[in-house]
């Protein structure tokens, strides 16, 4: 069984059909792209696998469980998160610095499981300094670990594009999720500040995250990817090693889009 199955997602926004049944696998460690043009459903796709829209029908399995559909219950509020998003935007809290925006989230799942636990106040109050504690600790290491240390009390104002987008990627991976998404992560940065985050990415790659990354950089989906799937109308129109689908594509829509990149590059 693969690490990460998806079946049939349907996803309708009134009449307006986005997913009209999308299907694949992903192993644990790979890196799969999603490449396509504008409107094929790619974003859509990768918020509903987030939980962040529901699809209509479907299943989506992780590690041989049932993820959706699924009822997330209070009591397994501490197991290990199935999907982390890094949004195309950043989505960071401009009040808070970098090293508040990573620890935000750690604090408020913490606080959550320990009230769930009903801990009583005095012994609340003490192991929640504890693991606040421990979860600044841990925004400093993931802060090291994308090249922002000396950035920890800057503000989002303060920070470049890309060191935003790194922040978000530091976020993004306290919560230790089984797969990690990214949808268009450079999309929103000047050309100059892409490499810093893709080299990030390519990091991460290396360490044997199992990642999905919505891009429009080709470049990036052939070299880092281990499979690529083109999305048109709704669906997977094809999917295979990079290798194969640039350089052999068998879907004529696939050609098409390659070949509109192509002119576009050359003009």
């Amino acid at each position: 069984m693969a690490f990460l199955e998806v079946k049939n997602i349907v996803k309708n926004f009134g009449n307006t059909k986005v997913l009209k049944g999308v299907d694949f696998t992903l192993e644990q460690g790979e890196v799969l792209s999603i490449i396509g043009s504008s409107g094929n459903g790619k974003t859509t796709f990768l918020r509903c696998l987030n939980g962040l829209e529901t699809a209509d029908s479907g299943t989506i399995t992780v590690d041989g469980n049932i993820v959706f559909p699924s009822s997330k219950s209070i009591e397994n509020l501490d197991s290990p998160l199935t999907f982390g998003m890094v949004f195309q935007n950043f989505n960071l809290f401009p009040q808070y610095s970098a090293l508040e925006n990573i620890t935000l989230a750690m604090n408020a799942r913490d606080y959550r499981i320990l009230k769930a636990k009903k801990v009583k106040f005095f012994e609340f109050r003490r192991q929640y300094n504890q693991i606040k504690l421990h979860n600044k600790q841990i925004a400093k290491e993931l802060l090291i670990r994308v090249g922002l240390e000396d950035k920890m009390n800057n503000y989002p104002c303060e920070l470049s594009g890309g060191q935003c987008q790194r922040v978000a990627i530091a976020r993004a991976l306290a919560l230790k999720p089984k797969i990690l998404c990214f949808d268009e992560p450079t999309s929103a940065l000047d050309p100059e500040l892409t490499g810093e985050v893709l080299k990030v990415i390519r990091s991460l790659k290396d360490d044997g995250r199992t990642m999905i990354i919505v891009t429009h950089e080709m470049g990036f989906a052939k070299n880092v990817s281990d499979r690529v799937v083109f999305m048109a109308d709704g669906v997977v129109e094809e999917i295979g090693k990079p290798k194969q689908l640039f350089n052999n594509p068998k879907s004529e829509k696939l050609k098409a889009f390659l070949s509109n990149l192509n002119e576009k590059e050359n003009i």
